[in-house]
């Protein structure tokens, strides 16, 4: 044996070996720790030889040995996957044979199958033709059995009297009795079928019998029902089916229930009726609850049913037949009877308490009918097991289907048609006319009737344009009464009567919300849309037209009509104000309440949206006519307050100089102060803006155009400046950039009014005069005393050489020979009107 083998450098020790095997590669295998894992001892090494050099020699080495024996691995692993492939392929062709077989041994089973199965339907319908057969020979002999039956007891009762029959109804018992009313139902047919002169002893003896039998049967009942006996009643029941269907017995159980005799006068008596009830007739109080004595007939008749359904289960063969009549009977007698005296008293009231008192009957109505249809299930448990065997057919339609058709029947004569839609109008007209009474009258009184009335005409023609034209001349009589001015004539009323209320409106929206949500419940879902329109339409027609449009013409007939010589009226700004809010609440009910319900039409939502756009769009018109002529009055008023200044004013004595603002300045000044407060609690956002910037340039030419009238003396120069001063001060607190601009500039003008002559130009060449042409700045300059006094007007004509012709020979050249043919020869550069400062125009107000 030769010298021990020595490790060869590097080679893979124990550890790393046993990491190379197929194990290791099993499972969740990770390159990154198995190339750690390969590492880690040579790393280790290098640790405890703390060597700081990297030397990739130990590294290479273990990845080329490890490299090896994957290699080696992979060779193994290949050589195993061939041998398992090839034992693959044998078993899978032994399979393939395998499962031929067996598919040719199914196809021999499903051949005979299939052989089996055809011979088992021929010998099946064999059968069913045997049985066919035998089914109508038994017909036939059980026919001739009954017809040979039948035609004994008919010979009986030709010879005078029947023994076999009334020993079967007398000594027989239950099923001798039913079967003795079978005979009897089947000898009257044979009675009216057989027609000769000698049998008419027959036929008299059979319908003799009938009557006694069916006395005696009902007799029965009505006995055993005293008695409260169900297996009696039943007996009776059954045999009276049998008999002729059981109508009189069910009759008789129906007439006699104690409910229908209780309830028998509900006419004469008095419905129980809550004090809560005299808010019927105030449209904006709660809706109070239904009248006391419905709410308690309508407890009666759950208690009630609810037991009738299980004694009719267990009485009746053909329980649902007679439930329904029972119910029919309750809805046509006891509640129609209390809703024609419920209806007739609150039509006494008025018709909004009809319309309440009917909205308010349906829906507990509705929630008794879903009470009732619970009792369905006890009907069907408890058919009468004597039913099986019958002759009589009794197809009865659901329990909830007939529940449904009383419901339907009981509101029919108040709902069909346009019937309710018009009480529905009718109310409204009736409560809108009430609440704008005053209002109405006030208008018609301020103007003579005349204007006002084609208001409404106007409103009534629109109204006439409407989809649902029937309904029409309903609305046409309640409009007649404006028509007709004189009864509003004598009316008292008070300054504040034409004034917008927002109270009024809300209370408006509400009665006009309770309406809506009543139509939705009483009238078809299919309609909902177009009745829904129809509504809306009227309560635009009342707050667009006779409310929203009468108050703004009454404003701007006042805005028109108004004196110069006084101060302005604000109240149309604030009246403005509330024609804001009452559109911005008009929309919110239009979203929340209308819009829901005629989303489901396009063609009714798109015509009910254009109709609410029109109303706006008419609103926003007139109020932008109310806004211009207020801002025409207000501009008017601010020109008297100028006007009255005096031509000493800026020209005062020695011995008369008060060193503070002119009384037309203050009182400009106090207006404007009291204008924007106004405006600022009425108007919001750009409308604010606006309407300040149509005040502010309009006041600010005027004040351009009033500095050209009056000559200024030094000291009155001072005050001058003071009245610009409070004009600015005025205007500054509206907090718009281009009209502080404005009367900055303002401002600096005052200034060449009370420099020294020396130094205008200099200031003329400062701040915004710099923007100005010398020319435009002229007229104002030639109002100071001192004008020719101090050669200014010299040095304004030196000033307008050089600023328009500039200093060389070339442009003096051309400013002369356009001096010469009269064209200006201001600088271009420059303004040539203070005016052309940020010009703006009004915009129009807009709705929130």
């Amino acid at each position: 044996m030769g010298p021990p083998r020595m490790p060869r450098p590097y080679e893979l020790n124990p550890e790393l070996k046993a990491a190379l095997r197929v194990e290791s590669f099993q499972g969740t295998f990770s390159a990154k720790a198995f190339i750690e894992k390969l590492s880690s001892g040579i790393i280790a090494t290098r640790i405890k030889e703390n060597s700081n050099t990297f030397d990739p020699k130990p590294f290479i080495r273990t990845f080329e040995n490890s490299l090896d024996e994957l290699e080696k691995l992979s060779n193994k692993m290949q050589k195993h996957t061939i041998e398992l492939e090839r034992e693959t392929q044998k078993e899978e062709l032994a399979f393939k044979k395998q499962v031929k077989e067996l598919g040719n041994g199914f196809e021999g089973v499903q051949t005979t199958l299939e052989s089996l199965e055809s011979r088992i339907s021929e010998v099946g319908s064999t059968a069913i033709r045997i049985g066919e057969k035998l089914e109508t020979a038994d017909k036939q002999r059980a026919r001739a059995v009954l017809s040979k039956k039948l035609m004994e007891y008919f010979m009986q009762f030709n010879e005078g009297r029947c023994p076999a029959l009334e020993s079967l109804v007398t000594q027989q018992g239950h099923e001798g009795q039913i079967e003795a009313a079978r005979i009897l139902r089947q000898l009257a047919v044979l009675a009216k079928e057989v027609d000769l002169p000698d049998t008419q002893v027959a036929r008299e003896g059979i319908e003799k019998f009938r009557e006694q039998f069916e006395t005696d049967m009902l007799s029965s009942f009505d006995k055993a029902y005293r008695h409260a006996d169900p297996k009696v009643m039943a007996h009776c029941a059954k045999a009276l089916l049998e008999f002729n269907g059981g109508h009189s017995c069910v009759q008789i159980y129906v007439n006699q229930h104690d409910f229908f005799m209780l309830h028998s006068k509900v006419n004469e008596s008095t419905p129980l009726e809550g004090p809560s009830q005299e808010n019927l007739t105030d449209p904006v109080a709660e809706i109070p609850p239904i009248d006391a004595g419905l709410i308690k007939l309508y407890d009666d008749i759950r208690s009630t049913v609810e037991q009738e359904a299980e004694i009719i289960s267990m009485v009746f063969p053909n329980p649902a037949a007679v439930f329904q009549v029972f119910i029919q009977r309750v809805f046509g007698q006891s509640i129609l009877q209390f809703i024609e005296t419920l209806l007739e008293r609150a039509q006494a009231k008025s018709t909004l308490a009809y319309l309440r008192t009917l909205h308010s009957i349906h829906e507990h109505t509705i929630i008794l009918v879903e009470d009732l249809k619970k009792c369905e299930e006890t009907l069907k448990l408890g058919i009468n097991a004597n039913i099986k065997g019958s002759n009589v057919s009794m197809t009865t339609p659901p329990l909830s289907q007939t529940l449904d058709r009383c419901l339907d029947d009981l509101f029919v004569p108040y709902l069909e048609g346009n019937r309710y839609l018009e009480k529905e109008l009718n109310s409204l007209c009736e409560i809108y006319d009430s609440k704008l009474e005053k209002f109405t009258a006030y208008q018609l009184q301020r103007r003579g009737g005349n204007k006002f009335r084609a208001i409404i005409t106007r409103t009534f023609n629109q109204m006439l344009d409407s989809s649902n034209k029937s309904i029409m001349p309903v609305v046409q009589e309640n409009f007649a009464t404006v028509k007709n001015p004189e009864k509003y004539q004598n009316m008292q009323v008070a300054d504040d009567s034409g004034a917008l209320l927002m109270p009024l409106v809300i209370a408006m929206l509400k009665i006009h919300a309770e309406s809506v949500v009543r139509s939705a419940g009483l009238l078809p879902v299919s309609g909902r849309p177009k009745n829904t329109a129809i509504l809306f339409q009227l309560l635009t027609d009342y707050i667009g037209m006779r409310y929203i449009d009468a108050a703004l013409d009454s404003a701007i007939e006042d805005l028109s009509a108004h004196d110069p010589k006084l101060p302005p009226d604000l109240g149309p700004v604030k009246r403005i104000k509330l024609v804001n809010g009452i559109i911005h609440l008009l929309q919110m009910h239009f979203q929340t309440t209308i819009l829901p319900l005629t989303v489901p039409s396009p063609q009714v939502y798109r015509d009910t949206v254009l109709q609410k756009n029109k109303l706006m769009a008419n609103v926003e018109s007139k109020v932008n006519t109310t806004i211009q002529k207020e801002i025409d009055v207000i501009l008017t008023w601010l020109e008297t307050c100028l006007g009255r200044q005096r031509r000493s004013d800026f020209k005062p004595k020695d011995d008369e100089v008060e060193l503070m603002a002119t009384k037309p300045c203050m009182d400009c000044c106090v207006f404007l102060k009291k204008m924007y407060e106004t405006v600022r609690n009425c108007f919001d956002g750009k409308n604010i803006e606006m309407f300040l910037m149509e005040i502010g340039i309009s006041f600010y030419g005027m004040l351009l155009e009033h500095f050209k009238k009056f000559s200024i003396s030094p000291v009155g120069s001072v005050l001058l400046s003071q009245d610009i001063a409070k004009y600015q001060e005025a205007v500054k607190v509206w907090n718009i950039s281009s009209l502080n601009e404005r009367f900055e500039m303002l401002r600096e003008l005052g200034k060449v009014f009370m420099v020294k002559p020396e130094n205008l130009p200099s200031t003329l060449n400062e701040g915004y005069l710099a923007q100005v042409d010398i020319k435009t700045l002229q007229p104002y300059l030639q109002m100071r005393v001192d004008f020719k006094t101090s050669k200014i007007d010299k040095l304004m004509e030196k000033l307008n050489l050089t600023w328009g012709g500039g200093s060389n020979s070339n442009n003096a050249s051309q400013n002369n020979n356009e001096s010469a043919s009269g064209s200006n020869t201001s600088n271009p550069n420059r303004l040539t009107q203070l005016e052309d400062m940020t010009p703006s125009k009004f915009m129009s107000y807009s709705l929130r």
